[in-house]
């Protein structure tokens, strides 16, 4: 028997102080963002995940069942409130299978998006589908920003960069020891 595959796109406010930082994800979101991740790997969930201007925009994608099981536990979590669903339909795949939860940051291209649309502020209570289905367009090709994802591609940029240097470091100490060894 398949299992029924839905996308459910949910809205809320943070309870939350937030600390106001436009460089670093929010305390509370970086946990938010951990236990999704966890979660939803052994529900077998996908999502994509925004907060910005004190509101949640979440895409959550999967199983109907472990679907609404989430959903249900999320309208308990004193970390939101106003928890409305804006959305939900079932689906053939998946949009964001590549990511347990992924993370996109309040950067330029949500800002320009939202000056586009005539929205000074990032408040979904606002949004038509239109808005909607354009916010969820470009949650999907942004980069992910999460805190594990970032410290990974930071790793890997790091490493990169060594790569290509190392090599010229060994090559130079090779030579440096030919030298010293000829001049005595």
């Amino acid at each position: 028997m398949n299992k029924k595959l839905i996308q459910v796109i949910y809205i809320s406010r943070s309870t939350f102080l937030s600390v106001g930082s436009s460089t670093k994800i929010e305390p509370q979101v970086v946990q938010i963002l951990s236990e999704s991740k966890s979660n939803n790997r052994k529900n077998g969930l996908v999502g994509v995940l925004f907060f910005g201007d004190g509101c949640f925009f979440e895409c959550l994608e999967g199983e109907e069942k472990e679907i609404d099981a989430l959903v249900e536990v999320l309208k308990q979590d004193n970390r939101h409130k106003d928890l409305t669903i804006i959305s939900r339909k079932e689906i053939v795949n998946p949009s964001f299978q590549k990511w347990s939860m992924k993370y996109v940051p309040f950067d330029a291209s949500i800002k320009d998006l939202l000056s586009r649309n005539g929205y000074g502020n990032f408040d979904p209570y606002l949004f038509d589908k239109e808005m909607v289905d354009k916010v969820l367009k470009l949650l999907l090709i942004a980069d992910d920003e999460s805190v594990a994802n970032s410290d990974a591609q930071r790793s890997n940029k790091n490493y990169g960069k060594w790569a290509l240097f190392l090599p010229v470091v060994v090559i130079t100490l090779y030579f440096m020891k030919l030298l010293i060894s000829v001049n005595h």
